[in-house]
């Protein structure tokens, strides 16, 4: 009874709140580390519900796995527009809408943020589904459904400031070789434009960690994705020309027809074992039908052409100051001769974007952190199917003993004018630089004013949830990761950030014992019916727990 009352009680705080934006009950899942120059303002927390948009007698709840984000303010509206991807795999059954019919697989929220960063209302980003330009469903996958999508990872969005006649939030299915949509196919990007969705297999057909569409003024689209499917894995670019006499988006936008190239050393086929630091001369190089050939078929031809061979590419994202000309790319590494990340610099043509550029690495954390060791890789095809000739090798001899503490295992990136953001990930070399520090992955700023001098911002608050959640404590370092940060100063004022956090699961010891789900997840979630959730009805309903949060600088 009292916690149906507490129920009742938050729901009217709730709906008074809704002017200036609902804002979760729950604690921030980011402690600010030691000396933090940001602050953190949690937004929503996995089970919160709040109007859905349109219908305000009915709910929309936040369901994990949140992970690509974009924002923007409508320039109609007026509204400030949040799109979140969630990254669940595609038989995962979850209820963003309490009382009607689960979603399955991967999809895509759509958030109206109120001025001091609460939410107003919810909704799916998506209705129609379309196979490119042709309509297949009237509504997203949903439980029963033959087809559903996986893993949708990081994304981006775009509008007029990136040469589109309209908004588009894009984001990719992460898998290779797993069921995916189009499983004999393989993953694909989707575009959301005018509240349907879109797939988008002319981009090419890559287990995706993201895609971004450069800023442009002129008639032709490029995006760049990154490849995360192991080693080696490759970045590639897109050229579209918009069609503007289409009626499809997609055509209009130019994310039809176009021709795929992937990244190339300009005068040797490298990769992360061969070229370790300094400045290496790179070029673009058209793969031919690209649009049109599975992921393993794609993977086979990049590596015919020369590509350069990276340990997990993950995010990317287009300087702020130079767009035209200036590309970031992260690694994760993980393994051979990339064990703990690095973070490029690409440098581009401003007017044509498969001309020659160069790739700068901005730092090496395997030479910072384990410095010392030596690499042995050697350039040459990477693919059997190619007949390999070259090899990534490894890096070896390195000691932790000797370096230090620096962003490790880079996930996901944002850049502002004076700070990039790193998100770290997990893997054995990231955790044995954990264990050596003795704290968890988490998030780091590089000061773009002080030669990317790195600084820990924030970590996680285990300690929080365990005792909200009554269970034992959460011990695998690493194992929560922040994720999908994306830049928001032009809504929440400089060095602003959006970003979320995956509160993955893990099997706990409840205290006290009971006979419910013994893994961690939020245990307080209030029914609509009153009283709460049990751990199994929660990942039942909302797959794990999460959180969005809005990063602030710290007031001077």
């Amino acid at each position: 009874m009292k916690t149906s009352t507490t129920f009742a009680a938050s729901l009217l705080l709730a709906s008074a709140a809704f002017g200036q934006g609902f804002q979760t009950s729950e604690f921030s899942y980011l402690t600010p580390a030691p000396g933090a120059d940001f602050t953190y303002q949690p937004i929503v927390t996995v089970g919160d519900r709040v109007p859905l948009t349109g219908d305000a007698s009915k709910d929309f709840a936040f369901v994990g796995i949140p992970d690509a984000m974009g924002l923007y303010k409508d320039t109609v509206s007026g509204q400030n527009i949040l799109f979140v991807a969630h990254e669940v795999g595609n038989t995962v059954l979850s209820e963003p809408i309490p009382g009607q019919t689960k979603f399955k697989g991967a999809f895509v929220s759509r958030y109206v943020l109120a001025n001091n960063g609460g939410v107003v209302s919810g909704a799916p980003a998506h209705a129609k589904l379309f196979l490119e330009n042709t309509e297949v469903s009237a509504t997203p996958p949903l439980e029963g459904a033959l087809n559903s999508f996986t893993r949708f990872c990081s994304g981006s969005f775009a509008s007029r400031a990136h040469g589109m006649d309209r908004p588009l939030f894009f984001t990719n299915e992460e898998t290779f070789g797993a069921p995916s949509y189009e499983t004999a196919k393989g993953s694909q990007t989707v575009v959301i434009a005018n509240g349907n969705m879109h797939t988008a297999p002319d981009l090419g057909r890559i287990g995706r960690e993201t895609t971004i569409i450069q800023p442009r003024r002129d008639s032709l689209t490029v995006a760049i994705s990154t490849e995360d499917a192991g080693s080696p894995s490759y970045v590639y670019m897109y050229v579209g020309r918009k069609q503007p006499r289409s009626t499809s988006p997609l055509d209009r936008n130019g994310l039809t027809d176009g021709k795929v190239y992937v990244l190339c050393g300009r005068n040797a086929q490298h990769n992360e074992g061969t070229f370790t630091s300094g400045q290496l001369p790179v070029k673009w190089v058209q793969i031919p039908n690209g649009g049109n050939l599975t992921d393993a078929q794609l993977l086979t031809a990049a590596d015919a052409a020369g590509a350069f061979g990276f340990v997990r590419v993950e995010d990317a994202e287009f300087d702020p100051a130079k767009p035209t000309r200036s590309l970031f790319l992260a690694t994760t590494g993980g393994s051979g001769p990339n064990r703990l990340g690095r973070l490029y610099e690409l440098t581009m043509n401003p007017t044509n974007p498969v001309a020659n550029g160069t790739l700068n690495v901005v730092y090496n954390a395997d030479t910072i952190v384990t410095p010392g060791g030596t690499y042995n890789g050697t350039v040459g095809k990477l693919v059997a199917a190619n007949g390999i000739t070259g090899s990534l090798g490894s890096y070896t001899g390195g000691d932790v003993n000797n370096g230090v503490d620096f962003p490790v295992s880079i996930d996901n990136i944002a850049i502002s004018n004076n700070f990039i953001m790193v998100q770290e990930d997990r893997n054995s070399p990231a955790d044995a630089v954990f264990a050596k520090y003795a704290r968890n992955g988490g998030l780091w700023s590089l000061n773009r004013n002080q030669q990317y001098a790195a600084k820990l911002q924030s970590t996680f608050n285990y300690a929080g949830v365990e005792a909200r959640d009554g269970h034992s404590a959460i011990t695998t370092r690493g194992l929560w990761e922040s994720s999908g940060i994306i830049r928001a100063d032009e809504i929440f004022g400089p060095d602003t950030f959006v970003v979320n956090v995956q509160a993955h699961r893990t099997n706990v010891t409840l205290t006290p014992a009971s006979g419910d789900l013994a893994t961690s997840i939020r245990s307080n979630i209030p029914k609509p019916t009153g009283g709460t959730y049990t751990r199994a009805e929660a990942v039942s309903l909302f797959a794990e727990d999460g959180q969005v949060l809005l990063m602030r600088p710290v007031a001077d």
